[in-house]
């Protein structure tokens, strides 16, 4: 699960999108506690909701003030005009032609209409056509409290394969197989994003390192894993813990491995996936210096992929 934390910075380059026009002049950064609280009134929230729903796909579209006025629904010119103000500068924008939200705005909005803090979504547990890696019973997925899981139905064996944040609307307005299709690219995306060293969060610089196995992580005593990767951004203080299986499913010879045998890999499920989903096919076969080989099998053939502590990919063989 991500964990995303603040620090200060004493001053930033500020920059407009989608229109890229960048902004020469330096300007103070906020503090973590000022941002919400510029949005803790309802006004502000339907200022930015007006905005956004004005908007077009990849279009901030550009209200004046009598116009955003009568869409966000406030009746005094004076009170509208205070909150209005207060926005300026960090969620909207102010143009010779009227208001539009700048992308923090946009950001803002987007996390509303996804209900990402608003809305309590449940999914109850449902069986996936897959096995357990660990002891063969079936798979199952759930989703509560913004988190989907998939873990053995066997609550003797304990495994779980994944547990990853989702937005509660995006898996609310969906059937089933939308649900696990969203799910699985989400999961993918971001992966794929840390093993390259960027944060799918920030865009920050991503730090990772395989853990020895004596350190403290939560679900120790999940038997689906062994050998785990810790992914921390040194500018958001996000960070996800990892199996090195999974780090290999988009690298371009596995991709490559399984498209020879006629399989896009990054449309498996990822839990469906032996050697992403457990640490059963991961052995480390040396300490100095540090390496490990993660096993893929498809169609009766083998693809051997060894890495090291970074961890990063440093030899495939077939």
């Amino acid at each position: 699960m991500p964990a995303t934390g603040f620090r200060p910075a004493a001053k930033r380059i500020c920059r407009r999108v989608p229109h890229v026009e960048t902004v020469t002049e330096e300007s103070e950064s906020l503090r973590p506690d000022d941002v919400f609280t510029l949005l803790a009134d309802r006004t502000r929230v339907e200022i930015i909701g007006a905005l956004g729903d004005a908007s077009t796909p990849g279009v901030t579209e550009t209200l004046s003030f009598s116009e955003l006025r009568r869409r966000a629904g406030v009746s005094g010119s004076g009170r509208f005009n205070y909150h209005l103000k207060q926005l300026v500068g960090q969620f909207v924008e102010e143009t010779a032609d009227g208001y539009r939200l700048s992308y923090p705005g946009v950001r803002v909005y987007q996390a509303m209409q996804a209900g990402t803090f608003t809305e309590q979504v449940r999914l109850d547990p449902f069986e996936l056509d897959v096995t357990c890696h660990v002891c063969g019973a079936t798979q199952v997925a759930d989703y509560r409290d913004s988190m989907f899981r998939v873990r053995c139905r066997d609550d003797d064996c304990g495994a779980v394969f994944y547990k990853y944040f989702c937005p509660p609307r995006s898996l609310a307005e969906r059937e089933r197989d939308g649900v696990l299709r969203a799910v699985n690219e989400r999961i993918q995306r971001e992966i794929a994003s840390m093993a390259k060293g960027v944060c799918p969060w920030c865009c920050g610089r991503i730090e990772s390192r395989v853990l020895p196995p004596d350190a403290e992580m939560p679900q120790r005593e999940n038997p689906a894993i062994e050998h785990r990767v810790l992914h921390a951004c040194e500018t958001c203080d996000g960070a996800l813990y990892t199996r090195l299986g999974g780090l290999v499913v988009t690298h371009p010879a596995v991709v490559a491995f399984f498209y020879d045998h006629g399989v896009d890999v990054t449309r498996r499920h990822i839990w469906s996936l032996p050697f992403a989903a457990s640490d059963e096919r991961t052995t480390v076969t040396g300490t100095d210096p540090w390496r490990a080989t993660v096993r893929v099998d498809c169609g009766g053939d083998r693809l051997q992929v060894c890495l090291d502590d970074e961890p990063s990919v440093v030899e495939t063989r077939r």
